[in-house]
């Protein structure tokens, strides 16, 4: 039996891959948590929007998990649809002469990735997207940056879970566990468990702390996002400004997102944060006034100081126990390459060295 603590995106991704080879799983979730990342992520699936100069392994990874996403898309349009997964591109805009020099060093940096990026100015952009509003003076068009409706991917991973004879348990609170000779004890209950992957997010930190007196560089940071109803479909791309970033989604949904505070674990939505993105809305384009609010979505973003995941054995204290966290912004994105290192970390079969670079042994743990 393999036991995954946390049941977001990566949980259920790791379960789901676990599953298909044959193992036996179970995810233990905890009710008493809000602000989860996955239900607050717009899914957007853009590495080469989403790269740092200073973060190449992350770029590369994010790319590797890319390959994998592309994967799915490969399998057919009718499966796709499944959980929202579409092919499209993205579209980085201007707002001013700031913003267009800011483009243009995108570009620029794009293409030391190997990335070809088209520049576009005001008359293009519009032809592109027409219900931009008129204040846009240019955009940086992506191809091939995609998004994936991250409400209807979780009830997909959920449904094949149980489909497949995987167990997702509920319990009201899990702040410590302990975890030796193949048991794992958690409300007085020992279970047979050959393998424990933590995956619960930024609350691992608590749990680490808890259960095996080991500190984790990890905090979290708060993102805020809304979903409305439109009329009609507005937008045929994702859509990336400064500061927020809208995803056209199927059935005329619109996602948008997402503020980025370091607010502690607090897990409400405050009035800052919806004045923050209806005033956005109102700047960038045409009939905002249409737009009929659907609901509004904190969560937790498991930052880790160094700025990347923590994936790997936790050889400190035990090599059967797999840390899956800290995916910060990237976790929907990075979920199909980090469920494969899991499972094959699980079965105990050889990883990559350039994997190693996410390894917890990077902090002594």
């Amino acid at each position: 039996m393999i036991i995954i603590i946390g049941a977001g995106i990566i949980g259920l991704f790791s379960a789901l891959r676990l599953l298909e080879e044959g193992q036996k799983v179970k995810i233990f979730d905890t009710e008493e948590i809000n602000a989860d990342a996955t239900s607050a992520a717009v899914g957007m699936l853009a590495p080469i929007i989403e790269a740092r100069p200073q973060e190449l392994e992350l770029f590369k990874l994010m790319m590797d998990s890319k390959k994998k996403w592309d994967k799915f898309l490969d399998l057919g349009k009718n499966k796709c649809l499944d959980f929202g997964l579409k092919k499209n591109s993205s579209l980085l805009l201007a707002m001013n002469s700031d913003d267009i020099e800011r483009i243009k060093f995108k570009k620029k940096f794009y293409k030391t990735l190997g990335y070809e990026a088209n520049l576009l100015d005001k008359k293009d952009t519009l032809k592109v997207e027409p219900a931009l509003n008129s204040n846009i003076v240019g955009s940086l068009y992506c191809k091939d940056q995609n998004q994936v409706d991250t409400i209807l991917l979780k009830k997909f991973l959920i449904n094949k879970i149980e489909s497949m004879g995987g167990e997702i348990i509920k319990i009201k609170k899990l702040q410590k566990i302990i975890f030796s000779k193949g048991k794992l004890e958690l409300h007085k209950k020992k279970i047979d468990a050959k393998k424990l992957v933590i995956a619960c997010g930024v609350w691992s930190r608590e749990l680490l702390k808890n259960s095996f007196n080991i500190e984790v560089p990890l905090r979290p940071v708060k993102g805020v996002s809304m979903l409305f109803n439109l009329e009609k479909k507005l937008f045929s791309n994702n859509l990336w400004f400064r500061n927020i970033y809208l995803a056209q989604r199927k059935d005329n949904v619109l996602a948008v997102g997402a503020t980025e505070d370091e607010k502690g674990y607090e897990d409400s939505v405050t009035l800052d944060e919806i004045y923050f993105l209806s005033k956005s809305l109102w700047e960038f384009f045409t009939e905002t006034e249409k737009l009929k609010f659907i609901g509004i979505k904190a969560g937790l973003r498991p930052a880790v100081s160094d700025g990347y995941p923590i994936i790997g054995n936790l050889n400190s204290i035990s090599s059967n126990i797999i840390c899956a966290f800290g995916h910060f912004r990237h976790g929907v994105l990075l979920a199909p390459i980090t469920a494969k290192l899991v499972c094959d970390m699980a079965l105990d079969k050889p990883i990559q060295s350039k994997f190693d670079f996410f390894s917890p042994s990077r902090f002594n743990l």
